[in-house]
């Protein structure tokens, strides 16, 4: 007898919710079948196992809740970047995500792990290059190699800033250093 089959991206919001709140260490495979109403063998079959879970959870959201679509806006460098920044500190109830990143979030749980450090390497590197395009169309220096990794740096750092500080120092501090690095990109 075949599984019933389920909504692939339903179930792995909800796994995204569940690993972001509980860890991905916290969280069993029985967990995720209680909170997904999908049985054990449908999501093995579906995923290999709870590290496909975890995988097909990070592409999901580094594909729909990673805000590219400000990086394309008209509005000057200075203004998309903090844009594309504070986005990660402002909650989204649809979503019923916690505030920050869940690819950051997640690649601080298991930054021992090789699978998480390959796809962790591999989202800055396509954040720099997003963010290397985006100079090089926004700024009239040309040296966005050196700004774009810088900035996906900043990425990494300012994730880690909700935790300690409140929103609004959050974002008074990513203004400042944006600040920084859009004036040294005009000189």
């Amino acid at each position: 007898m075949r599984p019933k089959e389920f909504d692939r991206n339903a179930v792995l919001e909800k796994c995204i919710v569940l690993f972001w709140k509980e860890g991905y260490n916290g969280t069993g495979v029985q967990k995720i079948v209680e909170r997904t109403k999908v049985n054990r063998y449908s999501l093995y079959d579906e995923f290999g196992n709870k590290d496909g879970i975890l995988m097909a959870t990070l592409h999901l959201y580094a594909d729909r809740h990673i805000p590219w679509e400000i990086l394309g806006k008209p509005n000057s460098l200075d203004e998309i970047l903090f844009e594309f920044y504070a986005s990660f500190f402002t909650p989204v109830s649809a979503n019923k995500h916690p505030v920050g990143c869940y690819i950051s979030t997640m690649a601080l749980e298991l930054r021992e792990t090789d699978l998480m450090q390959d796809f962790f390497n591999s989202f800055l590197g396509n954040l720099t290059d997003r963010f290397a395009q985006l100079i090089q169309v926004k700024s009239r220096k040309r040296e966005e190699g050196n700004v774009a990794k810088q900035l996906a740096l900043f990425y990494c750092i300012s994730m880690g800033m909700y935790i300690i500080f409140s929103q609004q120092e959050t974002e008074k501090y990513i203004q400042d250093n944006l600040n920084l690095i859009t004036k040294c990109l005009k000189q």
